[in-house]
């Protein structure tokens, strides 16, 4: 018995073809969100002192979000009661789960869009260190 164990294993081993196991792609991307390096255009490089004072003071107010946060937001808290209070049969909650999911996603949007702002106002910033401005 067990010789014939042995040459079934032996038989399928040398006759079936061997074939590894290839895994799927792994994405190599950050997780979390890491904004580009801003690189300064030929024609910002060419500003004078004043132009980029200017250039930062034009984007001085985009560099705030005007959105309030989670907890003053009225629409948070009647998403949050919907949730909590719902008894309409085919909602169940599922309207304030899904306008919570939204309004962080407008969060996120927003932190991304005022980082790219603070790294526009950066890159200026380095221009006018480098054309020291500041002395």
């Amino acid at each position: 018995m067990k010789q014939i164990f042995f040459v079934s294993l032996f038989i399928y081993s040398v006759w079936l073809p061997v074939q590894a196991m290839t895994l799927p792609p792994v994405p190599t991307e950050p997780l979390y969100y890491e904004p580009p390096v801003v690189k300064p255009a030929e024609a910002e490089q060419r500003y004078d002192c004043y132009q980029l004072d200017r250039a930062i003071n034009e984007l001085h107010p985009y560099r705030y979000t005007y959105k309030p946060n989670f907890y003053t937001d009225g629409s948070n808290k009647l998403a949050t009661s919907l949730i909590a209070f719902d008894s309409i049969p085919l909602l169940e909650g599922w309207l304030g789960i899904g306008y919570l999911a939204y309004s962080t996603l407008l969060d996120e949007k927003e932190a991304r869009r005022t980082e790219n702002i603070e790294q526009q106002v950066r890159m200026l910033q380095r221009l006018k260190a480098e054309q020291h401005c500041f002395e």
